[in-house]
């Protein structure tokens, strides 16, 4: 599923918060986190098939400095919003209980 335009400027405001809330980084930093956050969630506007997963790996590899200053649960907190967004529902296992899946 795509993502659209209000769900960019959520993700904008929710990484906008994040950053907000770190401290281990000055305002110049800050100013190039923002400019990669912003080209990376523009970018996911073009992509048809986004899975949260798909998004998360590819924000590991290109934001990991910006991953490593915030807060430590953000990667889970944007990883719900992904899933809400995309509507993608948590991956739960099935336990077979006497032939039958529950």
């Amino acid at each position: 599923m795509k993502l659209k335009d209000a769900d960019v400027k959520d993700l904008t405001d929710l990484f906008e918060e994040a950053l907000n809330r770190a401290q281990r980084i000055d305002k110049q930093q800050k100013i190039q986190f923002r400019k990669k956050i912003r080209n990376e969630l523009f970018s996911l506007m073009a992509w048809e098939l986004a899975t949260p997963s798909g998004i998360i790996s590819r924000w590991e590899e290109r934001l990991s400095d910006v991953l490593a200053v915030l807060p430590f649960s953000f990667k889970d907190e944007v990883t719900r919003v992904l899933m809400d967004k995309l509507h993608v529902a948590p991956l739960n296992k099935k336990i077979k209980r006497g032939g039958q899946y529950a």
